[in-house]
């Protein structure tokens, strides 16, 4: 099977401007625009969270709460454990994965000795 000829695959079509872009002079009802230089930027910009994050909360039968945070550092990640929401430690790591095992077994430890996790 032959393939289509290329006027049905690139043809060429005028643009108008509207108030929300550019859209085809054929078709200015279409729900989708064409992605043209003048209307979308040449670079997107990545999509970056770098807030601290609650990697688990705890409580002990009697009542106290602990709560693990893991941050992000130019060079890896910090995890801070808090008891009753005071900072009670905290330890460096030069990446995430580390961070993220050592917490996971910091919650393990815990939940050993009596804590269980606390849904949101």
């Amino acid at each position: 099977m032959a393939p289509p000829p290329l006027s049905s695959v690139f043809r060429f079509v005028n643009f108008v401007a509207t108030s929300s872009g550019f859209v085809e002079e054929s078709d200015a009802s279409r729900w989708y625009y064409a992605c043209l230089w003048r209307t979308v930027p040449e670079t997107a910009m990545g999509l970056v969270y770098d807030e601290p994050t609650v990697m688990w909360r705890m409580r002990r039968p009697d009542g106290l709460l602990a709560h693990a945070m893991i941050g992000p550092r130019p060079d890896g990640a910090v995890v801070v454990w808090f008891i009753n929401d005071r900072p009670l430690g905290y330890r460096d790591f030069d990446d995430w994965t580390a961070a993220l095992r050592w917490s996971d077994q910091m919650q393990a430890q815990n939940w050993a000795v009596g804590w269980r996790l606390v849904m949101d």
